[in-house]
């Protein structure tokens, strides 16, 4: 399925002592266009994190995110 990225957000971030990083957020319309998927990403050394997720109660039953080539790259399939 096709992304369409509906919101962007990129912030620096000072770090916790351990230098500088940022934070990105991206919001993609999710399937049936009512919610959305969310892709963020903590660029902070020792505290990087990166997840996404389905945030529409419809398209979670009907659709599950393929992360096996990165976060970056994930696709919605099918359950």
């Amino acid at each position: 399925m096709e992304r369409r990225l509906v919101s962007e957000q990129i912030d620096d971030h000072p770090g916790w002592g351990a230098g500088s990083g940022d934070t990105e957020r991206y919001e993609y319309l999710c399937p049936c266009g009512n919610g959305r998927i969310i892709e963020e990403h903590d660029n902070i050394p020792g505290f990087r994190d990166h997840q996404v997720f389905i945030h529409c109660a419809e398209c979670d039953k009907k659709y599950t995110l393929d992360t096996s080539k990165g976060i970056r790259n994930w696709k919605i399939v099918e359950k």
